[in-house]
């Protein structure tokens, strides 16, 4: 003890600052596990009491540092505090919205052009008024500069507790999966994000051949082997309809709690033709999009590598014109690209439509309204009407946080409940059964629902946010948070889908080339929905882990692992299989 005590007295005068300091984020590890649905009594302890000593020796180390630069004015401090809470802000938005940390990954998406009027909301000015102020207060109040000897023996001090808790963190010793809370949520925001910005890329394994390691793993989670069941027709008209952000909690048919004439169109639809919930593996649009067409867990690394697997490939190389539309700027995340090495002949967004007359003056907010990307659709389906063609077609008016806040002169039929009568996405989700039936009903009118028609409707990826509708969705149930399948055709399949609770996004592609009687790439991860027997794992890969859960298992691993257990999960899921049949 005798050798600890000058280390333990430099913290004599600032002790309160940094423990009063340290409990923003404090809150946010509570926050993050809540929302992540992670740990138990045992692990929450352990966790909070880790995090609270690691976020006191990290604020310490950074206070002693400035202490020794000679930074010692209280509104320098106060600043600089302050900028600090942004970063955790970041995080806790993240967590908010998407129940994911995500880290440096999604900074890329800042160049879409989003809307940031909710900046201006007057509860997200109380709230950095109200950090502004703790900061102010905290170091007017609570503040002792140290002498630079003290500073020193504190920052030495908090040197050996962190490189303590690294090196012996008793989190590792936690079971599967909640001994990734090591890795995960405890590192201080400024730190997680700059580890995950220099962390070394993936690199893809490209192969006709699987390393009899990476077929062993496969076989273990009933990889590579999905099997058609009989169910396919001789379509030549397939829709594919990726609804932006849809999630089951929006459908009286799944939550009790949203007005039934609210969601009234799906409801219908979702119990009249085969249906079901996935689980997402997905965040984002190019990310959920690519699992999509790929039924592979590795977005990044698909498109990336020019979508080795590919579901729109083999529909092209079966003699289907292929064509992606969206209400959004076909180029944003440089998708007009991707998407055409995807196998789309045709991509075209809000920048194509500005240059029609007729479409033009319905592009605001993000892009052309529903409504009139499914009038374009179904034009297009008119000019293509003789060849077999293959649509995929990305909504935009349910994009997060509120839907869109201006239908211009298209008419709806209003809900009269709490929450829709203003701008909120359990509105947009309102609107948008009604434009799927208005698009239903067009191609009828057309005659371009017949037999030969196939039309999914599905989400890109679900959207974890609550807010400000939170009554909506009280008791919280896993379902919410799946995203929605259904399958229409003018002849109903007289077969029900798995109801698996593994059942998830990798399942779509599989399931259409099912749907269609061609034979299924050996790269897909998914599996046939139709496909009751199927042995399912779910595998979803977040900015810097992969989370598989099976039937038997859940375990998280790191992307950067070194662990030798770990190497053939990490090689499974970088492969990129593209034997031929």
């Amino acid at each position: 003890m005798k050798i600890l005590r000058p280390f333990l007295s430099a913290f004599s005068d600032n002790y309160k600052f940094l423990l009063l300091i340290s409990l923003p984020a404090l809150g946010l590890t509570i926050f993050g596990m809540h929302q992540l649905d992670i740990g138990g009594p045992v692990s929450w302890g352990i966790a909070l009491t880790i995090r609270l000593a690691v976020e006191f020796a990290f604020l310490g180390l950074c206070l002693a540092l400035l202490n020794l630069a000679g930074i010692k004015n209280k509104w320098v401090l106060a600043i600089l505090l302050y900028a600090y809470y942004w970063a955790c802000t970041a995080d806790l938005t993240l967590l908010w919205y998407f129940k994911e940390r995500f880290g440096a990954k999604y900074l890329e998406t800042m160049e879409g052009g989003a809307d940031y009027g909710f900046l201006k909301d007057w509860r997200l000015i109380s709230y950095f008024l109200f950090f502004l102020l703790f900061c102010i207060f905290s170091v007017r109040r609570l503040f002792r500069p140290i002498p630079r000897q003290t500073a020193w023996k504190k920052a030495l001090a908090c040197l050996v507790v962190l490189a303590g808790l690294y090196l012996s963190n008793p989190l590792r010793l936690l079971p599967q999966p909640n001994d990734f809370l090591t890795a995960y949520l405890m590192p201080p925001s400024p730190v997680y994000t700059l580890r995950s910005m220099w962390a070394p890329p993936q690199q893809a394994l490209v192969t006709a051949t699987l390393s009899d390691r990476t077929a062993q793993t496969a076989q273990k989670y009933h990889l590579f082997d999905a099997r058609n069941t009989g169910v396919g027709r001789n379509f030549s008209r397939v829709i594919l309809i990726a609804t932006e952000s849809m999630s089951a909690k929006y459908l009286h048919r799944f939550n009790p709690l949203i007005p039934p004439e609210a969601s009234q169109e799906y409801d219908r639809i979702f119990a009249e033709y085969p249906s079901n919930t996935l689980h997402p593996v997905t965040l984002s649009t190019l990310y959920g999009l690519s699992v999509i067409f790929s039924s592979h867990p590795n977005a990044k690394l698909s498109y990336e590598n020019g979508y080795p697997v590919s579901l729109v490939k083999v529909l092209k190389k079966a003699g289907f014109h292929t064509a992606f539309l969206r209400g959004a700027n076909e180029k944003y995340m440089n998708e007009h690209i991707l998407f055409h090495k995807a196998g789309f002949e045709d991509v075209k967004g809000s920048n194509y439509f500005s240059t029609r007359p007729d479409y033009a003056p319905y592009i605001a907010w993000w892009g052309l309204t529903d409504r009139k990307l499914f009038e374009y659709a179904v034009e297009y389906l008119e000019e293509k009407e003789n060849e077999k063609t293959f649509l995929t077609l990305l909504s935009v008016d349910t994009h997060v946080p509120l839907g869109r806040p201006d239908y211009l002169d298209h008419v709806y039929r209003e809900t009269d409940a709490t929450f829709y009568d203003v701008p909120t996405l359990p509105r947009a989700f309102s609107r948008a059964g009604q434009d799927l039936q208005y698009f239903l009903d067009l191609l009828k009118e057309k005659g371009l629902f017949d037999k030969n028609t196939l039309i999914i409707v599905t989400g890109d990826h679900p959207n974890f946010s609550n807010t400000p509708t939170n009554q909506l969705f009280k008791p919280y149930q896993r379902v919410f948070d799946r995203v929605p399948l259904v399958i229409i055709t003018q002849n109903k399949i007289n077969r029900s889908l798995t109801q698996d609770a593994l059942a998830n996004q990798l399942d779509i592609a599989p399931t259409l080339m099912d749907l269609m009687n061609l034979p299924q790439p050996k790269g897909f991860f998914g599996h046939s929905l139709f496909d009751t027997s199927a042995k399912r794992s779910i595998f979803d890969i977040k900015e810097d882990y992969v989370k598989i859960t099976t039937a038997d298992e859940e375990k998280i691993i790191p992307l950067n692992s070194k662990k030798e257990a770990d190497q053939p999960i990490l090689e499974l899921i970088r492969t990129l299989w593209i034997k031929k049949n």
